[in-house]
This record gives C-alpha cells, sequence and structure tokens, in this order.
C-alpha cells in the first residue's frame, strides 16, 4: 500500500488542470485538518473528491504539537497547515512521502531526510505506473505550468523538460 501525506499545493494545481485522478498513483493519502479546511476555501472537499482506489484520510493534528513549529523561531516561516503536514510525516518518522509545492516546507522536511514530491513529481509517478501516458504526461506538464496557480522558476521548467525527454 502506498501511503502520502499531502498539503494544499499539490492537491489544488492538479485540480486546476484537471488531473486529480493522478492522486491515484498512491492508495492513501492523508491530510491534516487544516489543509482540508485549506482545500475547502479553494471549494474543494477532501471528503468528496472521487479518485478511483484512492482513500483519504483527514487527520487530527494536537496543536501543542503543530505550533511548536510555527512558533520556532530558527526555523524558516512555516505556516499552520504546513506545520500539521510536517507533524503527520514525523509521526511516522518520514517513512511516507509528502506531497507539497511549498519551498520552504519541502527545505525543511528535506533537512531531516523526508522524500518530497510536489506536482510534477506526482505526474511523473502517474506516467511510471500507467495513469498517464508520455504524451498526457507532457500535456499535464505544460498545462501545469501555463494554466494552474503554481509558481515555477524558469530554471525549473527547463529541468523538468528535459526530464521529460530522459522518460521517453
Amino acid at each position: 500500500m502506498t501511503e502520502a501525506i499531502a498539503d494544499t499545493g499539490p492537491i489544488l494545481h492538479l485540480y486546476e488542470i484537471g488531473q486529480l485522478e493522478c492522486l491515484g498513483a498512491f492508495d492513501n493519502l492523508q491530510l491534516p485538518e487544516l489543509v482540508a479546511e485549506e482545500l475547502r476555501a479553494y471549494g474543494l472537499d477532501p471528503s468528496r473528491l472521487e479518485i478511483a482506489t484512492l482513500i483519504i484520510s483527514i487527520v487530527r493534528v494536537p496543536e501543542v504539537e503543530w505550533m511548536q513549529i510555527v512558533n520556532d523561531t530558527k526555523k524558516p516561516t512555516i505556516h499552520p497547515a504546513d506545520a500539521q503536514v510536517y507533524v503527520l510525516a514525523r509521526s511516522n518518522q518520514f517513512r511516507s512521502p509528502v506531497l507539497t509545492d511549498d519551498l520552504d516546507l519541502r527545505r525543511f522536511l528535506e533537512n531531516v531526510g523526508a522524500t518530497v514530491v510536489g506536482s510534477v513529481g506526482v505526474l511523473v509517478r502517474a506516467y511510471k505506473v500507467g495513469r498517464l501516458t508520455h504524451s498526457e504526461l507532457e500535456s499535464a506538464v505544460d498545462a501545469l505550468f501555463t494554466t494552474s496557480t503554481l509558481h515555477i522558476s524558469r530554471a525549473f521548467k527547463a529541468y523538468v523538460h528535459r526530464l521529460l525527454a530522459d522518460l521517453s
């Protein structure tokens, strides 16, 4: 069973490009409560996401645990929902990949050895498990860069295009 912990970004960005079904590359997706709230604010009710074979669990994270991270001045600014993602990942010793497009959270998690996957990584995984053809992967990545609210650098776009060429 492939389990992941998700932040708001990848779910929102995949929704924006009509590729939510790519989350089905995982069997179980855990969302902290504040991530679920953020998704609802964007008009996405996580309990109603109809993605074949995907089980979505909304997990309560004790405030005392995530507030320590938010208030830690030695760490980069971590927002409450991101702090809940971190606490959830830490609770299973960072064994599950964490889906996030937030650069500060990515760095924070990578510093403790967690596997971090962004929206592009979810699309690539969906391709590798046969949920997308190479052509569909290229179209989805192009849509991610042009249609979604994901903010990425030119250098990252160039890197992704090289990666896609290597996958064919």
